[in-house]
């Protein structure tokens, strides 16, 4: 991630140096010079009417030129910073995306060693996406919501594997490391200045809709909507699939448990919607292992 960041650093410094505008002091000069003119041809005619060393003809041509010599410029510079603006966001965006990368990497690398969550993450997250397009949500919500959808076990990552491999019921002690996990993402975030909406998604994906969830005991829509459409989409994918603690859930079974926590644990109008989705498309019961 250093090498990123110095790399980018350089591709800067490159653009800048490709980029080079007239700095202030120039044109500070350039100013100064018409600003002497005008004062001498002042002086002239207030003290010296009858000279005609230079014809004020001339001496307006010269007012004129670096008139619209420093005008041409700021022109210029304007474009050049704005075309450097465009670079700069463009670098900072490719930085952003690869650190993400780097981290959701890092997140699906580690469930690929366990069976029983491998490819947890990338499912949960394009079913976040299949629910945000059925809702109609504009893209640019959708894509923090898949980002928030890969991230959302990163907290997991410093659980021990006794706890998260656990095939017996968790003590209280075990369930409060569980429930940390949430808490855990977030901080490890943290040090990225961005990721503003997906960090909320996650911090709050595990409250429930009568607010008996956790980490804040958020209530109704005061849980963001992105964590109630992740909530749905985790809930699904977890019994879709064989845990260590148990065996795949039948479909039948699957569906009556989330009409059955609809309003509850999860909100009935994004569950509703889900329900839908598993009829209309019901490629989505595969899981690839």
């Amino acid at each position: 991630m250093k090498n990123l960041r110095k790399n980018n650093q350089r591709d800067i410094e490159a653009m800048i140096k490709d980029n080079p505008c007239i700095s202030n002091t120039f044109k500070f000069w350039v100013m100064g010079i018409i600003f002497m003119i005008v004062i001498f041809r002042l002086y002239i005619v207030a003290y010296y009417s009858e000279w005609n060393i230079v014809s004020p003809e001339i001496l307006l041509s010269a007012v004129l030129i670096l008139i619209v010599y420093l005008w041409i410029q700021e022109m210029r510079d304007r474009r050049r910073l704005s075309m450097l603006n465009i670079n700069l966001m463009a670098i900072k965006k490719k930085l952003e995306e690869n650190e993400i990368n780097i981290i959701s990497t890092l997140v699906l690398t580690e469930e690929a060693k366990d069976p029983y969550v491998k490819g947890h993450s990338k499912k949960v997250a394009e079913l976040c996406v299949i629910i945000s397009q059925d809702m109609k949500l504009e893209i640019v919500k959708q894509e923090i919501i898949y980002r928030a959808g890969i991230l959302h076990d990163l907290g997991k990552l410093g659980i021990v594997d006794v706890i998260l491999n656990k095939t017996s019921s968790l003590n209280d002690d075990e369930w409060a490391i569980m429930k940390k996990h949430p808490v855990r993402a977030v901080e490890i975030l943290n040090p990225l200045t961005f990721l503003f909406e997906e960090k909320e998604i996650i911090l709050h994906h595990h409250e429930r809709y009568d607010g008996k969830g956790y980490p804040g005991g958020f209530k109704g829509d005061k849980i963001p909507l992105g964590a109630r459409i992740l909530a749905v989409a985790d809930t699904f994918d977890a019994m879709n699939s064989e845990r260590a603690y148990r065996k795949k859930i039948s479909k039948d079974d699957i569906l009556s448990e989330l009409k059955r926590v609809s309003g509850t644990q999860l909100d009935a109008g994004i569950v509703n919607i889900f329900l839908d989705i598993l009829k209309k498309y019901p490629s989505i019961w595969k899981r690839e292992m």
